[in-house]
């Protein structure tokens, strides 16, 4: 049924885009159909309907999206709401640092999970990663 739906906003029939066809020449032909309408197009002609298509949004569209905003699905500052919502015991954010810094925890993240101070500064230098604020003096 989703495909049928999915098949339908895009005004096309199985036979020219068949569900188990070949995926490389399925991917060639919907990204040049994705691409002939801009991404506010597109979520008009899904939205509401049962295709499964939802658009791709970063950080601060998500936290802008209605159905987002309908959920309450993002805490003052732009940090996501912990899930699931429950109403006899809601989940409380264990920080009360609600901002957003790109880059904030880098290092802490990278350190926790094996990589080197070498290998750190070196993604550092190539750019690669970003700490947030001035480099780190380490």
């Amino acid at each position: 049924q989703f495909y049928s739906v999915f098949l339908d906003k895009l005004g096309l029939t199985d036979e020219e885009l068949p569900q188990f066809g070949e995926p490389d020449e399925m991917k060639s032909k919907l990204a040049g159909i994705f691409a002939a309408k801009t991404q506010d197009e597109w979520s008009k002609i899904f939205d509401g309907s049962d295709a499964c298509v939802t658009p791709v949004l970063d950080t601060e569209q998500a936290a802008q999206h209605y159905h987002n905003v309908d959920r309450k699905s993002f805490l003052p500052g732009g940090m996501p709401r912990p899930a699931p919502i429950l109403s006899r015991t809601p989940a409380i954010p264990a920080s009360t640092d609600l901002n957003i810094e790109p880059g904030a925890n880098t290092l802490e993240v990278l350190q926790e999970n094996g990589y080197t101070q070498d290998q750190i500064n070196n993604l550092l230098d190539q750019n690669i990663i970003e700490q947030h604020g001035n480099k780190a003096k380490l």
